[in-house]
């Protein structure tokens, strides 16, 4: 448990450092760009990562369960070598059509013949980005945390290498000429990482292992597909329905309120890194660990994730005028509290299906919860919007889809595994969340903070009484941030 926690935070902190060296990336590039300039390149990549996003199938975090499953080293190069057939069936023909079709695009779809360059070279980045992820899953299933989270670190600074001189000398070009470049660097580096400490172990697959491999990948990774398309278009739900019937102003305060919950996302994103590979070692080889490691981990995230939440729905108006100014997204305040709890859900429905559904291979509940997750929104959205209008009906929407998916996968899990990790307690401290929540309307700024912390007094209280955390539990958790810290050099 104490290695698992130490993971997650790491995890975490390396996401993050790569997030801020993002940001600064960005903005320095368009510096040196112009307006308009920068618009093809927003053209150029909306373009290409419209088929990029085809060649994904979800075969990576397939592709991470059946290597963390793996009996023996021999069968982590099967099952790359079947991984990489799969991706680069799929990958050839929609690079190459992007490359050959890139003038028509540019200048008969776009009319933009700017775009020609890019689209091409973007077609490259494809078929280099093709080995990437199932490299990346070598490495996560083999659980060498560490390395990895070195490299999500640091390979954001290769990144700013590259872009900065390209992106000043070539303008639009040399934005994708620095795309191909750190593709190429961030392949060679993943297959160094993943396969070095496996050269005693490559061996290609027979035909009889081709076909059970093509079989066991195939299956889970359409499944993490489908959802992945539904997740997708549950988060742009609101945006687009909205968008039919009201004004683009409300559809503006919408969108604004669903990018101030969404942050949640950060935890249970950073989390699942660590839990797939961990949980499909321990689901494959100690059911009994696998079970205890999960319940004790997801109650910690819980009170985590709800917390947060509870943090970020609270402040939520003050923080809004504070960063945005008083008035001009006032009408986005109430949207907030009901995404947080949308936020909340699908944040625990993320951690159980890296964490139980997919080592289980629970393929079909995972789909049939993710079709509660969009329909659900729908249906509330559609039979409330008379008595709530169209904004608050699918904030509320949203909440309703994310509580029935998460409840199918948890009533699902204890149908088909006998594995039960929710109760009262859970409930409880949900309940206690939503009324701290509905508190953060208070105007008066020293009875807010002092209201909040005797609320977050009572919540820690609660999850402490709950057995949820432990004292050792915040002895552990700035113990593992210290050594971090010291690891990363954190504190220069």
């Amino acid at each position: 448990m104490k290695d698992l926690a130490k993971w997650q935070i790491v995890s975490f902190i390396s996401r993050g450092i790569a997030m801020v060296l993002g940001v600064l990336q960005s903005i320095l590039i368009y510096r040196f760009l112009t307006l308009s300039e920068g618009g093809v390149v927003q053209l150029a990549t909306a373009a290409g990562a419209a088929l990029g996003v085809l060649q994904h199938l979800g075969l990576a975090s397939a592709s991470t369960r059946e290597i963390s499953a793996a009996k023996d080293e021999k069968e982590i190069f099967k099952i790359f070598i079947t991984s990489g057939f799969i991706r680069y069936a799929i990958t050839v023909p929609l690079a190459l059509g992007l490359i050959l079709l890139a003038k028509t695009l540019a200048v008969n779809t776009y009319h933009v013949p700017e775009m020609e360059t890019p689209l091409k070279l973007y077609g490259l980045v494809l078929l280099i980005q093709g080995f990437q992820s199932i490299l990346n899953s070598v490495i996560q299933g083999t659980k060498r945390f560490k390395v990895l989270f070195i490299y999500q670190a640091l390979i954001p600074l290769v990144s700013i290498a590259f872009y900065l001189p390209l992106v000043f000398m070539y303008r639009i070009d040399g934005y994708f000429y620095a795309q191909v470049g750190v593709n190429l660097v961030s392949s060679l580096i993943l297959g160094v990482i993943a396969f070095k400490p496996l050269k005693n172990f490559l061996q290609w697959p027979s035909f009889a292992d081709f076909k059970r491999l093509f079989k066991e990948l195939f299956s889970i990774s359409v499944g993490i597909y489908i959802v992945k398309i539904i997740y997708t278009n549950w988060e742009k739900l609101g945006p687009n329905l909205l968008g039919i019937v009201s004004t683009t102003e409300m559809v503006g305060y919408f969108g604004f309120a669903l990018l101030y919950a969404k942050k949640l996302m950060n935890i249970s994103d950073s989390v699942t890194d660590v839990n797939l590979p961990v949980f499909s070692d321990k689901y494959v080889n100690d059911r009994k660990t696998f079970e205890s490691l999960f319940s004790e981990n997801f109650n910690k995230l819980f009170v985590l994730i709800v917390f947060t939440g509870v943090t970020a729905a609270y402040w939520a108006g003050d923080i809004i005028h504070l960063a945005m100014g008083k008035v001009k997204f006032d009408p986005s305040i109430p949207l907030v509290l009901p995404i947080v709890f949308a936020f909340v859900f699908y944040s625990f429905i993320n951690i159980i299906k890296s964490s139980v559904i997919v080592p289980a291979k629970m393929v079909k509940e995972m789909i049939i919860s993710f079709v509660g997750l969009i329909g659900g929104t729908l249906v509330f959205y559609y039979l409330t919007t008379p008595f709530f209008g169209n904004l608050m009906a699918m904030a509320y929407g949203m909440v309703f889809g994310a509580v029935l998916s998460f409840s199918i996968m948890a009533i699902s899990s204890k149908i088909k595994l006998n594995f039960a990790f929710i109760n009262k307690d859970h409930a409880l401290l949900l309940f206690q969340a939503l009324v701290i929540t509905l508190m953060g309307g208070i105007v008066n700024i020293w009875v807010k903070s002092v209201g909040f912390v005797l609320f977050g007094v009572l919540f820690v209280w609660a999850a402490y009484a709950s057995s949820f955390i432990t004292k050792n539990d915040f002895v552990q958790a700035f113990n593992i941030i210290g050594k971090v810290k010291k690891k990363f050099n954190l504190s220069r």
